[in-house]
């Protein structure tokens, strides 16, 4: 398994002359494309030279020939390439689909633009990782050698979408859009051939670089058991850095690392009050990494420079609640625990960020009423059995709940009839409990109604669905009602 070099011992090496010829930096690229940079100068300096730099390009190859032709003419060169996806797990093909994707349907104005040659670099990256020859076949056949899975949708596509893949008509749509990507990025002589990279890569690892001359590959990720990847950390050239990822609860792993090197740039630090309004505002868990920290990092560089303007010591939590748009995502199920828990002001904000975060905010808002509905549907079979069965409302404590209680919400209905929250998780028959105790019976007679016709608004019946959907989340996270308590 592939074992890294810390990025101080590496410029060291560097220093004392004893570079290796290709160097790999894998992390989140707001933290790795700096890294790469201070390796590519340190190199530079010695073989007395520039740095080149490429971003996204749709294969290496032809850089590594540039290489080994440049040193006919020049002692040293140094090119570092930043995203290029070459020693990428072949997982990330799908998500490499979905990038390629979005630019689609094609402009069809005299050639691709520039978002849609970056987009056609991360098709032919997607078809290279399975070894497929982007110039061979039919654009059709040649996208039919990738495996099905890789057009159902990658991790940040499913994340934003609990977890579904691709229907099957959307999956027919972008292979036919992607096609005629394939089709004018061959047209416009993108990229060269699928087979030889990665052997030439290698070849480079082992010595086939001319001295003086070196490539820094600056990644988002990299497959660590790749054989390549293996001989590139054998030679001492592996530097891993880290990936700001989400946690359970809400939090972001590796977020700390993400503020330093942006204080160290910047010369301006963030309070921890701050740096956690940022996040929530900026980073979202269904988007792929670099893109969410992207936008992290361009909102930092604007309040420091706000911070600076003003002399402040340190960007406040104040400033980013005036400075930044609050973009982030919004987990359903904590909004719907706002809702449940009466945090009208919560709940409303939450709705707010849902919709306006959201790429596709139709679909984000039906998405959301059909789980509001369903918790709907499950406060009035929980009120109703309360009502019926005679159990104390307003349990706070869990585990007495769990004892005393779940059992006889979830126990069969007269006549055999199947339980509509029979199946819910205790936990989140909870939180239902916790809600329908709020209301008063008859207020949960006329909750149906009221979910009809917040449907029939948001169906076309108003003008604004978004304020459809805001009234019945107001109604339901409203000031707590008084409900009679029995015992």
């Amino acid at each position: 398994m592939a074992s890294p070099v810390r990025l101080e011992k590496l410029l060291a090496d560097i220093q004392a002359g004893k570079a290796p010829p290709v160097v790999l930096v894998v992390g989140d690229l707001v933290l790795a494309e700096p890294a790469g940079q201070k390796i590519a100068e340190a190199m530079a300096a010695r073989a007395g030279c520039g740095v080149d730099l490429l971003r996204r390009p749709p294969g290496i190859e032809s850089i590594l020939a540039d290489l080994r032709t440049f040193s006919l003419f020049s002692s040293g060169k140094v090119v570092i390439v930043i995203d290029s996806a070459v020693l990428a797990d072949r997982n990330a093909a799908a998500d490499l689909i979905d990038q390629a994707g979005e630019v689609l349907p094609l402009s069809q104005k005299g050639g691709l633009g520039g978002r849609e040659r970056e987009a056609a670099s991360r098709l032919l990256q997607a078809l290279r990782l399975f070894g497929v020859d982007p110039h061979r076949g039919e654009p059709g056949a040649t996208l039919g050698e990738l495996p099905a899975w890789a057009f159902q949708g990658g991790a940040a596509y499913r994340k934003r979408r609990q977890n579904k893949q691709r229907p099957k008509g959307e999956v027919e749509s972008l292979r036919d859009g992607l096609g005629e990507l394939l089709a004018a990025a061959r047209a416009e002589a993108l990229g060269g051939s699928a087979g030889g990279e990665v052997a030439e890569l290698g070849a480079g690892v082992a010595g086939g670089v001319p001295p003086g001359h070196s490539l820094i590959l600056v990644e988002g990720s990299a497959a660590k058991d790749h054989p390549v990847v293996q001989a590139i950390s054998e030679a001492g050239g592996l530097v891993e850095l880290g990936q700001v990822e989400s946690e359970r609860g809400g939090g972001w792993q590796g977020l700390d690392l993400l503020a330093a090197e942006l204080a160290s740039q910047t010369g301006v630090g963030i309070g921890s009050d701050a740096l956690q309004e940022l996040a929530r505002r900026t980073l979202r868990q269904g988007e792929q990494h670099a893109d969410s920290t992207a936008r992290f990092a361009g909102e930092y560089r604007k309040l420091a420079e706000l911070a600076t303007a003003a002399k402040a010591p340190r960007i406040a939590r104040a400033l980013v609640a005036d400075a930044v748009e609050d973009r982030g995502e919004e987990d359903v199920w904590q909004l719907l625990d706002a809702i449940a828990a009466g945090r009208g002001d919560e709940a409303l904000t939450r709705v707010a960020r849902l919709l306006r975060s959201a790429d596709d905010p139709m679909a984000a808002r039906l998405s959301f009423f059909s789980l509001l509905a369903g918790f709907c549907r499950q406060l009035v079979a929980v009120g109703g059995l309360l009502t019926e069965r005679k159990l104390p409302r307003g349990e706070a404590n869990y585990n007495k709940f769990k004892m005393k209680l779940a059992e006889e919400l979830q126990a069969e209905l007269a006549g055999g009839r199947k339980n509509p929250v029979g199946g819910l998780h205790p936990f989140r028959l909870h939180r239902v409990y916790l809600a329908a105790s709020r209301f008063p019976a008859a207020d949960l007679a006329l909750l149906p109604w009221h979910v009809l016709e917040a449907e029939q608004r948001m169906k076309g019946e108003s003008g604004d669905a978004d304020v459809a959907l805001a009234d019945l989340v107001a109604r339901l996270a409203g000031p707590p009602r008084v409900a009679a308590r029995s015992r």
